[in-house]
């Protein structure tokens, strides 16, 4: 019987049509992301004269929110709303996006008129806690969307596929954004939200669109037991040390790759002098790289499990790594030349990252509880994306006041966080995803006699 399920299991198909569809949620996420990633830090810090402390804070506040994915998880595994256990948390969600998104061009004009306006501090704050809240409450139950539409041993290569949809999305938004505000006006601002709002909406709605079927998550089988409480789950994951060291990977991952998020289209403007169009290019140049690698990683290696990624995931550290210290080579001595071939270097070395770093993360998850790992795994990506770009802002502005040389301030960024990258390579050592996909039900099981105890 086994060996039957097995071969069924092999035989499976992936349903590309389906995928794509599912996948085209991450159009919507890309132009509602490039408001508050690449346009908005840009116009404060460059434009306005902002300090970037502040801006990458208020960048990273979704991030640091991030534990809130795990309960967003678990919940959705287990307590469905009208029989659906994804879809009323993800439109959720996404609503509370958009009303985030509709409070920042206020809360820039406030900042405009007056750089230290409370007023207008208090309400960007606001929309980013708001928007970040309605990320968090949709992000893992999107994840598992795609997890229970995908057969077992295809679910890595679907995850990659919808992440390769958001690259796409990333080259062609930016662009977009270029065109509809050359320069920072209020009135520029507000039309750029505005288009961008509604643009993401309608990719929403149509992506999630019947995928969600009454009852069709979480599935109980009668050796799972009875559920298990949300931080009686926490525990018996925590106690397995081989998701503790992937969490480790992902989170230090995290806080290298995005430590310069907040600052690299302010580093165009200050080091280089280019003007926002240009610098908003710069997703679209990174955007391509990761583009391209994802799509020949994810071809190259579609043949491996997912618990088979781990090389593919060195390979990806070294590689993205390398063209981070270029960057700060070329911030250092402002070699505007290879700029922009850096940024796609470091874009072609973070797709083979993250083509393998997908494989693992859907290892190192079980079927019962798909949406906490996953919720985990959020929190490891999100919390440390968002210390990451608190960290590069504060990097940047303390080395800026110490030395009073913009290339040094931004290039001490870029050079920091590629040797933290290559730290990862000694942490991946540790984590034995064949291991935990091999035998992670007995390990389950202990862990959560262990948690209980």
């Amino acid at each position: 019987m086994h060996t039957t399920t097995e071969r069924s299991d092999q035989a499976e198909k992936l349903n590309l049509p389906r995928t794509f569809k599912i996948g085209s949620f991450h159009f919507g996420s890309a132009f509602s992301d490039m408001l508050t990633s690449a346009v908005w830090n840009r116009v404060l810090i460059s434009d306005l004269g902002v300090l970037a402390t502040p801006v990458a804070l208020l960048s990273a506040l979704r991030y640091l929110l991030a534990p809130l994915s795990i309960w967003a998880g678990n919940r959705s595994d287990s307590h469905p709303i009208f029989g659906r256990h994804r879809t009323p948390y993800i439109w959720t969600g996404r609503g509370l996006m958009v009303l985030g998104l509709l409070l920042t061009p206020l809360s820039t004009l406030q900042i405009a008129e007056n750089a230290a306006s409370l007023t207008g501090w208090v309400l960007a704050t606001l929309a980013f806690l708001i928007y970040g809240i309605g990320t968090l409450i949709s992000g893992s139950p999107f994840m598992a969307l795609i997890r229970d539409r995908t057969p077992p041993s295809k679910r890595g290569q679907a995850l990659s596929i919808a992440q390769i949809m958001l690259l796409v999305a990333l080259v062609i938004v930016p662009g977009i954004y270029a065109a509809v505000m050359k320069h920072y006006s209020p009135e520029a601002f507000f039309r750029t939200v505005l288009i961008g709002v509604g643009l993401a909406i309608p990719f929403w709605f149509f992506s999630v669109l019947g995928e969600d079927r009454r009852g069709a998550a979480a599935p109980a089988t009668p050796e799972a037991g009875p559920a298990v409480g949300f931080l009686p789950l926490l525990r018996m994951i925590w106690a397995d040390p081989r998701p503790r060291a992937f969490f480790l990977l992902l989170a230090l991952g995290s806080i290298c790759a995005f430590a310069q998020d907040a600052i690299l289209e302010p580093f165009g403007g200050d080091v280089f002098g280019l003007d926002v169009g240009a610098t908003t290019r710069f997703n679209a140049f990174w955007g391509l790289g990761v583009l391209i690698s994802m799509v020949a990683t994810t071809v190259i290696t579609r043949r491996r499990a997912p618990h088979e990624q781990t090389p593919t995931v060195r390979l990806g550290l070294f590689l993205s790594a390398l063209p981070l210290a270029l960057i700060g080579v070329v911030g250092f001595f402002k070699l505007q030349v290879l700029l922009i071939p850096a940024i796609f270097l470091f874009g072609i070395g973070f797709g083979v990252y993250t083509v393998g770093a997908i494989g693992l993360l859907m290892a190192m998850t079980t079927d019962r509880h798909a949406g906490a790992y996953l919720g985990l795994w959020t929190v490891a990506q999100l919390v440390f994306r968002g210390v990451g770009m608190a960290l590069g802002g504060v990097l940047r502005d303390v080395v800026l006041w110490m030395t009073g040389t913009p290339s040094i301030a931004y290039g001490s960024v870029f050079v920091l966080s590629a040797f933290g990258l290559l730290v990862c390579v000694g942490i991946l050592a540790r984590v034995d995803a064949p291991g935990f996909a091999a035998g992670r039900a007995p390990a389950a099981a202990s862990a959560l006699a262990m948690a209980d105890a």
